[in-house]
């Protein structure tokens, strides 16, 4: 038997699932809190603008440290907490998002990120 407990985010979720979200997603990648890369794909059929290995050294470390930095906006709390951050590159911006135990980051080209993050992030928050 599983205990609720032993269940992590990573076990319920797939790239595919993260894909189903809207169709101008072009990564999906998520890590644990201590840097595990869980998972880090390309949507099928989508060239990436970086390599496989880039992508999971940033999620090895990327969230860790740019949500580490971006909570001490808010040590007390009175901003609330960290929802999410987005990284805005020349072709591709990178939503990236406390889940559970860890880290989901979603890229979508940069012309149709603002739109796309907006309509995305109430489902992410449900997950």
């Amino acid at each position: 038997m599983i205990l609720e407990d032993e269940v992590s985010l990573s076990d319920l979720i797939s790239p595919e699932e993260i894909f189903r979200l809207h169709p101008k997603i072009r990564w999906a990648a998520f890590s644990t809190q201590d840097g595990k890369v869980t998972f880090s794909e390309m949507r099928p059929g989508v060239t990436s603008y970086t390599s496989e290995r880039e992508d999971r050294s940033f999620m090895e470390f990327g969230p860790h440290v740019m949500s580490g930095i971006a909570e001490r906006l808010s040590m007390t709390g009175g901003a609330g907490k960290l929802e999410s951050l987005i990284v805005n590159l020349e072709k591709d911006s990178v939503l990236l998002t406390p889940v559970g135990t860890g880290y989901l980051a979603i890229s979508v080209n940069r012309a149709d990120s603002p739109d796309v993050f907006k309509e995305i992030e109430p489902m992410i928050r449900r997950l």
